[in-house]
C-alpha cells in the first residue's frame, strides 16, 4: 500500500530580509530587525548552498511540536518566546534550495525548496537570513509538490467535477503505470 503523504515536498517561498517576526511570517508581530544594505545576490546563493543536506533546524514556536506535553504554539499564544524556552533542533533533509530567477530583487526574493518530512520552510529562511548577517521573514509559502503530486496537476476547484475527477485518477494511474514498467 502507498502512503500519499510519504516522499519529498517542494515549496516556493518568499523572503524579505531586514526583519523577523514571531511567527517567522507575515501573520506575526515583528521582534527584531537588522540592516540587509551589505548582503548580495551571490552571498545568498552561496547561502543556499550550505543548506543542502541533513541539517539541524531549529522549529519555530509556532509550530505543533509537544514540549512538555503542550504544543509550541500553544505555549507562543500564551505569551512565551522563543527566547523564553529551548526548542531542540531537528534533523531535516533538504535535497535542494534554489533562488527564483523572476523573484529576485534584494531585500526580497523566492527560493525553490525540495525538502523531507518535518522541514519548516520558516525555519530555513530564517537561518538563511542570519547565515547572510540580517534577519528575515517568509512572505508567501506555496507547496507545490507532494510526494507523487505536484500543483501542476491539481484540478482547479471551479473544475471540480465528477468527470474531470475520474479522468484526473485514470491519468494518474497510466503514468503510475508507465514508471514501475
Amino acid at each position: 500500500m502507498t502512503s500519499y503523504l510519504s516522499g519529498s515536498k517542494k515549496y516556493t517561498a518568499g523572503v524579505e530580509l531586514g526583519f523577523e517576526t514571531t511567527t517567522l511570517d507575515m501573520e506575526g508581530e515583528v521582534t527584531k530587525r537588522a540592516p540587509y544594505d551589505h548582503v548580495t545576490v551571490e552571498q545568498v546563493q552561496e547561502a543556499l548552498s550550505e543548506f543542502v543536506g541533513t541539517i539541524d533546524q531549529i522549529p519555530p514556536i509556532f509550530s505543533a511540536i509537544r514540549k512538555d506535553g503542550k504544543r509550541l504554539f500553544e505555549k507562543a499564544r500564551s505569551g512565551v518566546s522563543a527566547d523564553d524556552i529551548e526548542i531542540e533542533p531537528r534533523q531535516v533533509h533538504i535535497y535542494s534550495v534554489d533562488l527564483v530567477p523572476s523573484m529576485l530583487e534584494l531585500p526580497k526574493f523566492a527560493i525553490n525548496v525540495e525538502c523531507g518530512g518535518g522541514t519548516y520552510v520558516r525555519s530555513l529562511v530564517r537561518d538563511i537570513a542570519y547565515k547572510v548577517g540580517t534577519v528575515g521573514t517568509t512572505t508567501f509559502l506555496e507547496r507545490t509538490k507532494q510526494g507523487q503530486f505536484t500543483l501542476d496537476d491539481a484540478i482547479p476547484k471551479d473544475d471540480w467535477t465528477a468527470d474531470n475527477i475520474y479522468a484526473a485518477i485514470d491519468h494518474f494511474n497510466q503514468q503510475l503505470n508507465e514508471d514501475e514498467s
